[in-house]
């Protein structure tokens, strides 16, 4: 490979989406106002069954269905090409203007449509019989299962005042994005953006480390003020939505969501807790031992001390090398994969008003945003987004109503994927220390995204909690975060990594997501276990391969919980072990590297 491009030169190389592929070409596209108009055509038509429902003949019923599962479409077609736009455009105005004014117009159509979910709840249980085992409603059996055996304690007049308060609501979190898009960190001589100087935090000068991090930390405190705010205003809207729904705790809401009962989120908070000081504290005392110091510091915690290359990569190796990962787990799988690399719609270079961070979005085009920047780690942030983006292309393929897929199961696809691409990468290592630096890597990716994220839960309890008391002021903030991360690291964190909450952008503009990461870890753990020893028992011999019965777990997850789709695969969610089997697999990691870290004298 030749020398590595400059930021600039790689930005204008790189490809990025097309959102005319599934939305509009420009602001101005035509088909944007043509669809607004039928979105509120449909939304008319609709309203004409209020307080109808309970009269409606089944087929009658399939037909508002039908409607409203149209209205969902269109709104989606317009919000999500708002949101992706402005995402590539944080420096403009117009953009924003766009967004905040699209959000304002779907969010006044379904103002009118809430009637819908509280008149099916509220049907008498002989006509929910009737409506479930009719043909004609077949397509829509799993939601109108969902929902009439839902709770809503909410009356239609309080959800109405959610639903108009949510667009004052999202302002909060708007400015947070905008703020951040904006902020500009001196690095050397030179102006990085968000993305870029994180980059640097995984530099292999212990100076350009620091320098980065307490650059970042500097930024934040300079616009802590407008951080803290925010963070305090979403608290506050937050309390307020769950004494209007009734929700007892902060986090009620999310476990809905989620289908998660509070006893198992609580199991597997207090599982992770337990393992600190055998996992995640183990782990960074013996990277400080390999490193030759006697404390780590908080900007070393994702260096490698055994990296052995520290190559770029470029785009189309990138691809290759995940690709070439799912292909190895499942040529179907690959397949999908490939035809979404191939779809113009995965946007690559980081570059000027473009958000940090990376995402997918959900639906039947699944677009991907990247801050792709040539580092071997950006490899894990691909596969990981394209196992989301596969997950939604079969998780789709049920209906819009259907596919409820929570955050948490969401989560899973993309751990799994992460794994393929480990999987395949230590397969084809043959030098011991290159083992080793693949495996620390992969240690610090688990630990970031169960121990690190369970610390993140727990600033968000804390936080929500004390909020109902009053405001927090930053040092406060400041304080809890840093209590919480040096629990689960095993040292102080320190004065110069105090502000970083700030960067956590899941805190402000998804509360209570952050757990979903550690949930699904442990729950891929449990996958992998099983996937491991698949061919080795007998009783799975006879029936389908672990590949079949995986994409068909992806297409199911919005019609069932994550207990019913575990069992195929011999895995009991309610076994009182089975979160500590999940974190095993850490364990018998940071073992294989004490192991080899010994034998090639660094220990």
């Amino acid at each position: 490979m030749g020398k590595v491009k400059n930021q600039a030169n790689l930005a204008q190389e790189l490809p990025g989406w097309d959102l005319s592929v599934a939305f509009y070409s420009n602001l101005e596209d035509p088909q944007i106002e043509a669809d607004k108009k039928a979105m509120i055509k449909l939304v008319k038509s609709v309203s004409i069954y209020r307080d109808q429902i309970v009269e409606l003949a089944p087929y009658e019923l399939s037909i508002l269905l039908g409607k409203y599962e149209t209205i969902i479409q269109l709104s989606r077609k317009l919000s999500y090409f708002a949101f992706l736009y402005s995402d590539t455009h944080k420096n403009d105005a117009e953009a924003s203007r766009f967004k905040s004014k699209i959000n304002e117009e779907v969010s006044r159509a379904f103002e009118s449509l809430g009637f819908i979910h509280f008149e099916l709840n509220a049907l008498p249980d002989y006509k929910k019989i009737e409506f479930l085992n009719h043909p004609k409603l077949q397509r829509w059996i799993s939601w109108l299962r969902s929902l009439f055996i839902g709770y809503w304690s909410l009356s239609e007049g309080a959800s109405f005042i959610i639903n108009k308060k949510s667009l004052v609501s999202s302002s909060w979190d708007r400015l947070y994005d905008e703020t951040c898009a904006n902020l500009k960190f001196r690095f050397k001589g030179k102006i990085l953006n968000e993305a870029e100087i994180r980059a640097k935090m995984r530099s292999k000068s212990p100076e350009d480390r620091r320098l980065a991090m307490a650059e970042m930390n500097r930024v934040y405190k300079e616009n802590a003020h407008v951080l803290t705010m925010c963070y305090n205003m979403i608290l506050k809207d937050k309390s307020v939505d769950d004494e209007l729904y009734g929700n007892r705790e902060p986090v009620s809401e999310s476990l809905s969501h989620n289908h998660i009962c509070k006893e198992d989120l609580l199991a597997m908070i207090n599982e992770v807790s337990d393992s600190y000081i055998p996992i995640s504290q183990r782990f960074y005392k013996m990277m400080a031992k390999m490193m030759k110091v006697e404390q780590l510091n908080y900007a070393d915690r994702c260096y490698n001390p055994v990296e052995v290359t520290g190559k770029k990569i470029t785009w189309p190796e990138c691809v290759q090398k995940v690709i070439q990962a799912y292909a190895s787990f499942s040529l179907e799988y690959a397949t999908y994969a490939a035809e979404i690399v191939n779809s113009n719609i995965v946007d690559v270079p980081p570059r000027k008003g473009k958000t940090s961070g990376a995402y997918c979005i959900r639906g039947e085009v699944p677009y991907i945003l990247l801050n792709f920047t040539g580092d071997e780690d950006d490899a894990n942030t691909f596969a990981h987004e394209l196992g989301h983006a596969v997950h939604h292309l079969l998780s789709a393929q049920v209906g819009v109503l259907n596919d409820t897929t929570p955050t948490a199961l969401a989560e899973v696809a993309s751990e799994f994927a992460e794994n393929l691409l480990f999987k395949q990468q230590l397969a084809s290592v043959k030098d011991n220390r290159e083992k080793l630096a693949l495996l620390i890597s992969r240690v610090q990716d688990m630990i970031n995204s169960i121990h690190r994220q369970v610390a993140f839960y727990k600033f968000e309890e804390r936080t929500h909690r004390e909020r109902k008391k009053g405001e927090l002021s930053t040092a406060r903030l400041n304080q809890i975060w840093r209590e919480e991360n040096s629990r689960c690291f095993g040292f102080d964190v320190g004065e110069d990594a105090e502000y970083m909450w700030m960067g956590i952008s899941h805190i402000f503009g998804m509360p209570y997501y952050v757990y979903s990461y550690a949930f699904a870890g442990l729950v891929v753990n449990n996958l992998i276990k099983a996937y491991e020893n698949w061919n080795e028992n007998d009783e799975f011999q006879m029936q389908e391969s672990f590949d079949d019965l995986y994409l068909d777990m992806l297409s199911n997850t919005g019609i069932e919980d994550f207990k019913s789709l575990l069992e195929p695969f011999g895995i009991d969610a309610d076994d009182p072990e089975f979160w500590a089997n999940g974190l095993s697999v850490i364990t018998e990691y940071i073992d294989e590297i004490e192991k080899l870290a010994k034998s090639e004298g660094l220990l």
